[in-house]
């Protein structure tokens, strides 16, 4: 038998595709052919001649519109187990409870955690994803395998950022330290330091487990914003980084508190990791809030990619990116729908209210872009910030086959308009009907089919239900002691026009 019979091909066909390509080039009924995990061909029907003798799978997409999969380019996949359990707490509080309620996960929790936030976003077309995975109190061989075997087992497309910091959460804060009750310091002063070769040997370990195992679950360093970090757990990180050649993912000025942490430095946070050769075009940065100009100038000369995540970041009350200024700069911007417990994760109602968010914030509505150009570069800078530029973010010969098919039948799509417009304002991810990745079709008639959904969530359901019962009274109590320190440290730093730039509405 010759190789060419041995192959074979697959035709989805009849459906509007729109390529997203440098072009942006629209078939109305137009052809996209997979072998393997790859696009051989796109285009007009008819355009494309298989060779003869080879087996060919037809799939017909009439009244469909096919579009590449959406990259989410932050979450955290721990908190799917978590929803429902934070409301109206700015970002330092609400770390105080984050913290105690996802500590000490098993590896089963954290596998069935994963699963559950990677079926919410393929099952709204988003078929990549970078998780910035929390273990706490530290990262382990068995938690990485579980997070990254969950992702493996349901069919998306991972780089998973292994979150890591190691200072006490209370020296991360400006709070002054004479106003911190003594029981509150001595239990801060009985946690257990993280060990630091601990994190990188357990990093080094599963890099090269994973890249002999799975080219579509990638692991890049997580390691946290700087002010939660040592000097030591800064350097060492660039060692490691310089000698893998890895990727960085981290948050970086998400809130005011941390730009006043950052003014403690002789220096910024991010000219201190570029200085230390840490931060190059493999590195995102998330949230860059409250980013001054020496941080933007910083940002460009590195060559970063910056991660908006407007959902939380409104939610949280933390403010507004200045997107628009780091667009003029010629600094890539993706989108992320953070954690899901802080909303859920729609990717296109995130790229909306970053739409919106932008309009309110420049009064020159010229330079405001449209929904075209903003889902256009959240293609583009997500495949960048994932390590995939030129293999994602298209639908184009050559690139991998991750793509998405709607069934935009319901009212908000009659009479259909522009497409492009429809899919920015007017869906949801609720028309999503069949999902591809890497060539392999992972949702079928708006289910999945590598896992089964109902256990999946019947199970997560018995996690959370378990866990709270376990939830131990004096760590409740310890949340609680706390909440009046940062309550009042917040209301102070927000108050305080000490740092000559506005990230927030004043409506007065």
């Amino acid at each position: 038998m010759s190789n060419e019979s041995k192959r074979s091909l697959t035709c989805l066909y009849g459906g509007q595709i729109l390529t997203f390509d440098n072009e942006n080039k629209t078939f109305d009924q137009g052809e996209l052919w997979i072998e393997g995990e790859k696009i051989i061909a796109v285009g007009n029907a008819g355009e494309f001649n298989p060779p003869a003798n080879i087996l060919v799978q037809k799939i017909d997409l009439t009244g469909r519109v096919v579009i590449p999969g959406f990259i989410n380019s932050h979450t955290h996949s721990y908190s799917s187990i978590l929803k429902g359990t934070v409301e109206k707490n700015p970002l330092d509080i609400y770390m105080l409870a984050v913290i105690a309620a996802g500590s000490a996960m098993s590896p089963r929790e954290t596998f069935i955690s994963a699963q559950l936030d990677a079926l919410s976003m393929l099952k709204t077309g988003i078929t990549s994803v970078i998780d910035h995975y929390s273990e706490r109190p530290a990262l382990t061989p068995e938690g990485l395998d579980a997070v990254c075997s969950a992702f493996t087992g349901i069919g998306i497309r991972a780089t998973v950022a292994t979150m890591f910091a190691d200072k006490p959460y209370i020296e991360t804060v400006p709070i002054d330290k004479n106003s911190i009750p003594p029981v509150i310091l001595e239990q801060y002063a009985r946690q257990k330091r993280p060990d630091l070769e601990s994190y990188f040997k357990v990093m080094a370990s599963a890099i090269k487990k994973r890249c002999d195992e799975n080219d579509r679950i990638q692991i890049i360093l997580g390691v946290d914003g700087p002010q939660r970090c040592s000097e030591e757990l800064i350097e060492m990180t660039g060692d490691f980084q310089r000698h893998h050649h890895l990727g960085l993912h981290t948050h970086m000025l998400e809130t005011k508190t941390q730009a006043v942490m950052r003014t403690h430095k002789k220096q910024s946070f991010i000219r201190q990791m570029l200085d230390l050769g840490i931060l190059n075009e493999k590195s995102s940065l998330v949230h860059f809030i409250w980013a001054q100009d020496d941080d933007i100038e910083a940002a460009k000369e590195a060559g970063v990619t910056i991660v908006h995540c407007p959902q939380s970041n409104t939610m949280l009350g933390a403010g507004v990116c200045p997107v628009l200024k780091l667009r003029k700069n010629g600094i890539p911007v993706a989108y992320g729908t953070d954690g899901s417990n802080c909303g859920p994760a729609s990717y296109l109602e995130t790229l909306r209210m970053a739409a919106h968010l932008m309009r309110l914030t420049d009064p020159d509505f010229e330079e405001w872009p449209d929904g075209k150009q903003i889902l256009k570069e959240a293609y583009q800078n997500g495949a960048r910030a994932l390590g995939q530029e030129k293999k994602l973010g298209s639908l184009e010969t050559g690139l991998y086959a991750d793509f998405v098919v709607l069934r935009p039948e319901g009212h908000w799509h009659r009479p259909m308009g522009d497409p492009f417009l429809h899919l920015f304002y007017y869906e949801n991810g609720q028309s999503t009907e069949s999902v591809w990745v890497n060539g392999e079709q992972v949702v079928k008639d708006g289910f999945l089919i590598t896992i089964n959904e109902e256990d999946l969530l019947s199970e997560a359901e018995e996690i959370v239900v378990r866990r709270r019962k376990q939830m131990p009274k004096d760590t409740v109590e310890t949340v609680a002691a706390q909440y009046p320190l940062f309550r009042d440290m917040i209301i102070k730093t927000l108050t305080t026009d000490d740092l000559n730039i506005k990230r927030r509405f004043n409506l007065n």
